[in-house]
């Protein structure tokens, strides 16, 4: 006598496990979308009014039309870059020795890491001007 296909033991409720586990995440999914509150209407009153108030649009054209060449050639290069066989390996190696470097230079001792945010202050006041 068949009695249909054999199922491993506890496997009788996985189509449920699987249909709560959906539910939760799709209630997840919405809940993250209305946390975000992203109020489309506002975003383009407040891009327009920023737009408004630029003063001199065609060079603003010009700054964002060479950000975007900018960003594209970036992403050119480091696809180039990635298609030489040993490059990415290479760099990836360079990276680890850096972090090791840095992390033992600046954050292994209080003194260095005291010397790490002396550098920082110096470098926020050259930007900002003194307070």
């Amino acid at each position: 006598a068949a009695r249909g296909p054999a199922r491993a033991p506890g496997s009788r409720n996985a189509p449920l496990r699987i249909a709560r586990h959906a539910n939760k995440v799709s209630e997840r999914s919405l809940v993250a979308r209305a946390k975000s509150g992203l109020d489309t209407d506002e975003l383009m009153k407040t891009v327009s009014d920023k737009w408004d108030a630029v003063e001199n649009k065609p060079q603003a054209i010009l700054y964002a039309g060479g950000g975007l060449v900018g960003l594209w050639v970036a992403s050119t290069l480091v696809g180039a870059i990635n298609a030489v066989p040993l490059l990415p390996k290479v760099f990836e190696l360079l990276g680890l020795g850096y972090g090791a470097w840095f992390t033992y230079k600046y954050l292994l001792y209080k003194s260095s890491r005291q010397e790490l945010l002396a550098d920082i202050d110096e470098l926020k006041s050259k930007i900002s001007g003194p307070n």
